[in-house]
């Protein structure tokens, strides 16, 4: 797969030409983390020369576009110009939930000039026993500071929907936390994030061994980390960043009924 790179308007254009295979997959992936840490106005994949994508392969997009890397950059990611096939092969896998899909790149610079910055903040917390405790208050004080509660009011859905992503947001937290206590037994950093109606949850230790998720009783009071998890969030990940250690990522989505 052929990769060509241009700006228009801040923003930084990757058009993709052949296929998006196992094969191209991690120099895409590369590519896509180099130019988000450089924090243009918005990276822009232009899908138009993308000939077939393999359906292992589109779940990088929604990867690269909630990274948690050490900066947390606010820098949106956005594809356009897909051609139907490759549309219906990221409807069906569900990516334009998490990475705005335009028919146009007019559009997608348009919407990326209109998209708001992140707010963010991170905590770092010892490994001690009143870290998980510690970490919900993070989150709960945060949120508030944020005033996300405070947009919803006088709007009975969104209210309910607001409080109810904050109880899961502590809780993931919570269990995020005690997850890297239990496993690294380092000190660890609890990174949170906001963009409109989507809350993003990253916890950095100090240990080596990626997680995985394996079965047993969510309900259960010890392991159930990663499944709740699994249960609650849009999406989530595991990765390892250039500083060392690893970072369990997820991502909550404020969800009107």
């Amino acid at each position: 797969m052929e990769i060509q790179e241009s700006t228009r308007e801040g923003c930084t254009v990757l058009a993709l030409r052949g296929r998006l295979d196992r094969r191209a997959a991690p120099r895409l992936q590369q590519v896509l983390r180099k130019r988000l840490t450089q924090q243009p106005v918005a990276v822009v994949c232009d899908l138009s020369g993308l000939q077939s994508l393999d359906p292992d392969c589109a779940g990088l997009f929604t990867v690269a576009a909630h990274h948690p890397s050490s900066s947390w950059p606010d820098t949106p990611l956005l594809l356009c110009c897909a051609a139907p096939t490759v549309a219906e092969a990221l409807d069906r896998l569900g990516v334009p939930r998490f990475v705005p899909v335009h028919a146009s790149l007019e559009d997608a610079v348009r919407d990326a000039g209109r998209r708001p910055p992140y707010l963010r903040d991170e905590l770092l917390l010892a490994s001690v026993p009143t870290a998980p405790a510690a970490a919900r208050r993070f989150v709960r004080e945060r949120w508030r500071s944020w005033q996300v509660l405070l947009d919803a009011q006088g709007d009975a859905a969104k209210r309910t929907a607001a409080a109810e992503l904050l109880d899961r947001a502590e809780l993931l937290a919570s269990e995020l936390v005690t997850n890297a206590l239990l496993h690294a037994r380092t000190d660890v950093r609890l990174r949170l994030a906001l963009r409109g109606d989507r809350l993003h949850l990253g916890v950095h230790d100090g240990g080596s061994r990626l997680l995985r998720l394996v079965g047993g009783d969510p309900d259960a009071e010890a392991g159930r980390g990663l499944l709740l998890v699994e249960r609650l969030a849009r999406a989530w990940g595991v990765y390892r960043p250039p500083e060392g250690g690893k970072v369990v990522w997820c991502v909550l989505a404020l969800e009107v009924r």
